[in-house]
């Protein structure tokens, strides 16, 4: 006669509860700390909703239920328990960066026909043998509670943190502005220099916006991706792969970097950007930009927890339900809309929710527009990093949010352009501020990209460079903006062969600072003179965030216009890790 019982089917729940409740929401937490300000504690008891739910229910059975209704209970529930940590630790998969870009559901309709079969015929097996399972359910429980623990030590001992941002880490001089002397460098992220091209063509007024700019058209980037990016505009320091990315962040950003360095001439600085950089600028003034969502208290803990819940969904189901958790980039748990409390940029539908930079960076450009004066008794330094320009593209030229019909009707470089026309927009209401204190002359204004772009905006250039072995222009031009201090009139255009690294010279010389950064000060640079350039070109993958070195790279001289491929010289390895000491001559660090 078989026992009733009450202790198998405890052991089944709580095997469940611990996978489902405790570590997916965990390990979506780890991959994602950066982006969140809520405690990964908070997080994970947002969904108590649920758990309530499951407990009551399986509390339920267990008393009302014979015991073939326990048994098959508690058979389903591990068998969701084994399935869950397969799916997420196992049968884990690239489906891309969840930055707005497409995914390519096609790509995985094998192996998410295989995760059906799997699903399924675990949990037929586990019901015919449900006897069995009641017997060894108590064990089975365990040794899945002890491997979701194991795999949450390992994903800690790679190198992941549960440490999010809780706080700006900026007090109110972050908008003070000096009446004498103020550097305010704005990086939009990946604005390339042939997307404002396209923006200026579809509404030619933004030259006489742009009052007293020049576009330098030609400058070039270090690098294709944010991470190596931010530091070279900086300090205008670069790497080749020879040493780890922490100890290169370290070298040009804790003693090099224009942050600190005018902090010690006597300088108010501010600065935002990634967390990574951030922790490196000892006691000069800094913060993640996702720490602005701290901004909206009310709303961040709603905010974060969905992040967070719709990944570890997307990672713990298989292939079919994770497109229903993505929903087209919607996301299945989103917050609907309304008077109060609603996103900054929401609408009663949105099409596609922007990311937790994109909103950080509309709370930071609020922040700075209100609180911002001429109180200031040294002169100012503010490097703030945006992310209107990246991907999710989702907002119009207006501001508006795309709605869906809206969205449909463009190409992404249609939407890369309208997005790209508002991120303008907020850059120019910074600048009318600037001019309401009286302070806008006084200041020498830098609007650039990190980088260039993914798409390819110069097909016959791209085409021609694609045949050459060489990378797509598009994706090394970044977009450099420079006014300095005093200058008026319309857009100017200058085809000077410039870099992003010659950033910290030129606010160095511009300030009259005695301070010796790699580079020439942008101004300096004759527009017909002869000079070598330096890219240094790789393929990136979201993991390379968290590795001890950056992908390997190929490093082209540049010796002309960067648009013309013929400019390219043939490329030069530089392999990863130990192998590019050995391989490669020390770095420099001048371009």
């Amino acid at each position: 006669m078989r026992r009733p019982g009450w202790f198998p089917l405890a052991a089944a729940a709580l095997a469940f509860l611990v996978t489902a409740f405790l570590a997916a929401p965990l390990t979506a937490y780890l991959f994602n700390a950066g982006a969140v300000a809520t405690p990964p504690g908070a997080v994970v008891a947002w969904a108590w909703p649920a758990v309530l739910c499951v407990a009551a229910l399986v509390a339920l059975v267990g008393v009302a239920a014979q015991s073939r209704g326990r048994e098959v209970l508690a058979a389903l529930l591990l068998a969701a328990a084994a399935l869950l940590y397969v799916q997420g630790n196992v049968l884990v998969r690239d489906y891309g960066k969840f930055d707005g870009s497409a995914i390519d559901w096609s790509r995985h309709r094998a192996a998410g026909w295989l995760e059906a079969a799997l699903w399924l015929g675990v949990a037929a097996t586990a019901v015919a043998a449900r006897r069995r399972v009641w017997r060894w359910a108590p064990a089975a429980a365990l040794v899945i509670v002890a491997a979701n623990g194991l795999a949450l030590g390992g994903h800690l001992l790679s190198g992941r943190s549960f440490a999010h941002e809780t706080a700006t880490g900026l007090d109110e001089r972050f908008a003070r502005f000096s009446r004498e002397k103020n550097v305010l460098v704005v990086v939009m992220d990946a604005f390339a220099s042939p997307v404002f091209e396209q923006v200026l063509a579809e509404d030619p007024a933004w030259r006489e916006r742009l009052d007293g700019f020049t576009w330098y058209r030609d400058a070039l980037g270090a690098y294709p991706t944010t991470l190596p990016s931010i530091p070279a505009m900086l300090s205008g320091r670069t790497t080749d792969n020879a040493q780890p990315v922490r100890a290169f962040l370290r070298e040009s950003l804790q003693d090099a970097s224009l942050p600190v360095v005018l902090r010690r001439h006597g300088f108010d600085t501010a600065t935002t950007t990634e967390p990574i950089f951030t922790e490196f600028l000892g006691d000069a003034p800094c913060a993640s930009t996702v720490s602005f969502l701290d901004a909206a208290p009310g709303s961040r803990r709603g905010r974060d927890a969905r992040l967070v819940w719709n990944v570890a969904l997307f990672r713990y189901l298989p292939h079919d339900l994770k497109r229903r958790v993505h929903d087209d980039q919607r996301w299945l748990l989103r917050e609907r809309a309304s008077a109060a409390g609603a996103p900054p940029y929401a609408t009663d539908e949105p099409f596609c929710a922007p990311s937790p930079n994109q909103q950080a960076g509309r709370l930071m450009q609020q922040a700075l527009l209100q609180a911002s004066t001429a109180g200031s008794d040294r002169p100012t330094f503010k490097f703030l990093h945006f992310f209107t320009t990246h991907m999710p593209y989702f907002l119009d030229a207006d501001g508006t949010q795309l709605t869906r019909e809206r969205a449909a009707a463009m190409t992404e470089a249609q939407a890369v352009t309208r997005q790209s026309a508002c991120a303008l927009d907020q850059f120019t209401a910074i600048l009318r501020r600037l001019d309401e204190l009286g302070v806008g002359r006084q200041t020498l204004v830098i609007l650039a990209g990190d980088h260039g772009s993914h798409l390819s905006w110069l097909p016959g250039v791209d085409d021609v460079a694609a045949a050459a072995g060489r990378p797509q222009p598009t994706r090394a031009l970044p977009l450099l903006l420079v006014r300095m201090p005093g200058a008026a009139g319309p857009l100017k255009v200058s085809s000077a062969p410039v870099c992003l690294t010659d950033i910290p010279a030129t606010v160095a010389s511009v300030m009259g600072v005695a301070a010796a950064f790699p580079g020439q000060a942008l101004h300096e640079v004759p527009e017909a003179g002869p000079r070598p350039r330096l890219y240094r070109d790789y393929t990136w993958t979201h993991d390379f965030w968290w590795e001890e070195y950056l992908p390997a790279m190929t490093e082209y001289r540049v010796e002309g216009p960067a648009r013309d491929p013929a400019s390219w010289g043939a490329g030069r390895a530089l392999p990863t890790g130990p192998a590019a000491a050995a391989a490669a001559p020390p770095a420099s660090a001048s371009r």
